[in-house]
């Protein structure tokens, strides 16, 4: 389930929307690098603390596929330099983070640098960062010491019944783990031929190869893998 309390926080005065809930204001789309984006950040380390958070998984990762349709140019290393080392280890689905580097992941989002996730804490917290700044925090407390928080940095907590970038449970994965079953069936394919070509996609528009062969197959670690040609 997902948590029960929701608040969509945004730098938009709900004041300059039209009747459809479209923003009309001046304020800009993209992160100014600065005062605003720092207080999207204070606003969110609120919540978190109100909710005894200090820790979050990340979920669904992604990078920079072909084409980047962020606000701003994307970056090199997706805008994960200096939080994991340049072969993304400690990214993937499940991993877990302190609360200061999943700010800065949220940073990197606010950013459009390339790299989006999914931030969450099983039912009890989750952070969602959408298009042109909108962000949306979940916890399973009302938080109102974190709302009037947000209010004094400027920014417009409003509440919601759910994030859209909620996961949907239903979600069809073309990927398959990696568990003891899949690698039988490895070691079985290993038995009529010399090698095989494992694709491992480890986050989503990023993707390895490797060649397994019989002498190399015991000793490959456990990935979340595409089915081996």
């Amino acid at each position: 389930m997902p948590p029960a309390f929701v608040h969509r926080i945004t730098k938009y005065d709900p004041a300059d929307r039209d009747e459809h809930g479209h923003y009309t204001g001046a304020q800009d789309t993209i992160s100014d690098h600065g005062p605003v984006e720092a207080a999207y950040l204070t606003a969110i380390a609120a919540f978190a603390e109100a909710s005894d958070i200090d820790r979050l998984e990340i979920r669904d990762p992604a990078v920079t596929g072909f084409v980047h349709f962020g606000g701003e140019p994307s970056v090199a290393g997706h805008g994960l330099g200096g939080l994991f080392p340049p072969d993304l280890t400690g990214y993937h689905d499940g991993a877990e983070v302190s609360l200061p580097i999943a700010l800065e992941l949220v940073r990197v989002m606010l950013r459009d640098q390339g790299a989006w996730c999914r931030l969450e804490m099983g039912d009890l917290f989750t952070v969602h960062v959408g298009w042109d700044q909108y962000v949306y925090v979940g916890s399973d407390r009302p938080c109102a010491d974190a709302v009037a928080r947000t209010r004094e940095l400027g920014l417009f907590p409003e509440p919601l019944t759910a994030s859209p970038y909620a996961a949907e449970v239903d979600e069809a994965e073309v990927t398959e783990p990696a568990d003891e079953r899949f690698w039988i069936r490895v070691h079985t394919a290993l038995a009529s031929r010399h090698a095989l070509l494992l694709e491992e996609s480890y986050v989503r528009n990023a993707a390895r190869w490797h060649r397994i062969t019989p002498e190399t197959s015991t000793q490959c670690a456990p990935v979340s893998a595409r089915a081996p040609c």
